[in-house]
């Protein structure tokens, strides 16, 4: 159990670091309440045994990887895998570990510490572990992966990044062991400040994945029920969202989606053919396409349409009725169930 009644001794290597190093930092300080308070922890970057022994927690150095002691290095032979055998990093190590009282991994309790200061305090813990293993699989999972050698970081990505941060090869620090430590502390806490915005950032995205995906699931509950839309053709959200994750997951047969814009006109959409395709199940007529305003009214015959995309795939009108007249008449192009099955036996 880490103590708590004095701040806590961090250690990890000195010299170069790498994106593992900081994001294993920013986990941890951010899951364990230690990055809003001064005084909460000591960093200490060193390859000094006496040092490491005597710190709290350890990662990226010490040749130990054991949660129930707060070590977390993953150089030494044997060192902890991922289920799948992917190898993993300090951050990878950091990110999987139970913290005993809560019974809960240092990436849940990121993520929900996050959310937390983010607006959102009280967040389920099923929708908790739906947004961390989004980082876990799309941030975490790539450092772990660069840092072993196995995928190479691009050029704009976090891991190369952070290495900027870094000392120049032929800065004037570098002929002076003190100055170069001091500028690599230095680099460190400023490289591991911009992770913990990009991660923060990261969480917030996969937050608001995760709330729309229960707000479009319940959409199209309330479609089915005829609260609103048109089932089963026009699924109707109650603003813009990300919706066809969930609309492909849920095999929803919707043909268009709608939704309000913030600034107070409605957005008609295509659904997608297949997941990913740039082909719509069904496009808007093509006498639309490219239209605008007075234009676009007088060649559908709706009072209030905006604007047709040249593609088939997007319409604006100016109110929800106006949108529900357009999507009525796009439905009108609709194949029916035979004509359908002699199109798909065509293909």
């Amino acid at each position: 159990m880490l103590p708590s009644d004095r701040p806590l001794l961090l250690a990890t290597h000195s010299g170069t670091f790498h994106a593992d190093d900081c994001l294993a930092y920013v986990i941890l300080t951010g899951a364990l309440g230690l990055d809003g308070a001064d005084g909460a922890h000591e960093l200490v970057r060193t390859r000094d045994h006496a040092l490491l022994r005597s710190a709290d927690i350890v990662w990226d150095v010490g040749g130990t990887a054991d949660d129930a002691t707060w070590r977390f290095d993953h150089h030494q032979p044997g060192a902890p895998t991922a289920p799948n055998g992917d190898p993993l990093s300090s951050a990878g190590l950091v990110w999987r570990a139970v913290e005993p009282e809560s019974g809960q991994s240092l990436g849940q309790l990121y993520v929900r510490n996050t959310l937390a200061k983010s607006g959102f305090p009280e967040v389920a813990d099923a929708m908790v572990s739906r947004i961390a293993e989004g980082i876990r699989s799309k941030v975490v999972r790539h450092v772990d992966l660069v840092d072993n050698g196995v995928e190479r970081a691009a050029p704009t990505d976090l891991t190369s990044m952070v290495d900027t941060f870094n000392s120049a090869w032929d800065a004037p620090s570098g002929s002076d062991p003190l100055a170069f430590e001091e500028h690599q502390q230095r680099g460190f806490l400023r490289a591991s400040r911009m992770v913990a915005e990009a991660l923060e950032r990261q969480v917030e995205k996969e937050r608001g994945a995760a709330f729309a995906y229960e707000a479009v699931a319940q959409a199209w509950e309330d479609c089915k029920s005829g609260v609103s839309g048109i089932h089963p053709d026009v699924l109707e959200l109650p603003r813009g969202m990300p919706w066809q994750r969930p609309a492909f997951d849920l095999a929803m047969p919707v043909l268009y989606v709608m939704s309000p814009e913030p600034d107070g006109r409605w957005k008609l959409q295509a659904m997608p053919a297949e997941k990913g395709s740039l082909a719509n199940r069904l496009d808007m007529p093509a006498a639309w396409r490219g239209l605008q305003n007075g234009d676009l009214e007088q060649a559908c015959g709706i009072p209030g349409a905006v604007f047709a995309h040249r593609g088939g795939h997007l319409a604006i009108a100016a109110t929800r009725d106006a949108t529900m007249a357009m999507a009525r008449a796009c439905l009108a192009n609709k194949l029916s169930p035979l004509e359908a099955l002699r199109k798909a036996w065509k293909r």
